[in-house]
């Protein structure tokens, strides 16, 4: 078992099946929110806040999801303080020079592309290109929002990819372009996720 921090509000946490398996515990308990899984679930945020300092004082939501690698994902995400955000939102009209406007993640392969774009909420708004590099697909968001809305999208493009430091610019000159602009919207019409 290992234990990620995304950020203050994210973690994500890795179980085998065969973990799961040495404690008894089915996927069917996991699905059902049996005591058995709920009893694993509050010993793994214990060990969270021991390992890497994630303490779980807000309402919260979890979203859990069997991986291809043999183990199960637990994604869990702190809300913010609703008011917290809209006067974070009054007190800066416009963005300060310092805050990422654009972000680059690396995938492996275009599956993992697609399954962000399946699972991913509304993102209408979001401007997105997407391009190929020495074997790796590379998709590039911005406009993704503020509030719980960008944590999810944060979280699980986290999930499937690798936030990198790599500039769009970068992949425009060296990589193949696969789509341009509206990547996340295309691919989502194209495979009618």
């Amino acid at each position: 078992m290992r234990i990620q921090k995304v950020n203050e509000n994210t973690i994500r946490i890795f179980i085998s099946f065969a973990e799961l398996a040495d404690r008894d515990i089915t996927m069917a308990d996991l699905f059902q929110r049996s005591q058995r899984s709920e009893q694993l679930f509050w010993e793994l945020i214990s060990q969270a806040r021991e390992e890497v300092e994630f303490n779980l004082d807000q309402p919260f939501w979890i979203q859990a999801t069997a991986s291809s690698n043999e183990e199960f994902v637990i994604t869990v995400i702190k809300q913010e303080d609703t008011t917290e955000v809209i006067t974070k939102e009054k007190e800066s009209k416009r963005p300060s020079r310092s805050k990422v406007m654009e972000w680059v993640y690396a995938f492996a392969d275009i599956e993992d592309v697609l399954a962000v774009v399946k699972r991913i909420p509304d993102f209408s708004r979001v401007r997105s290109s997407l391009f190929e590099f020495d074997g790796e697909y590379y998709l590039v968001v911005s406009h993704l929002g503020t509030g719980k809305k960008k944590q999810v999208a944060e979280a699980l493009f986290d999930e499937y990819g690798e936030l990198v430091d790599v500039a769009k610019l970068f992949l425009e000159e060296h990589g193949r372009v696969i789509l341009k602009e509206r990547a996340l919207q295309t691919l989502k019409t194209h495979f009618k996720f």
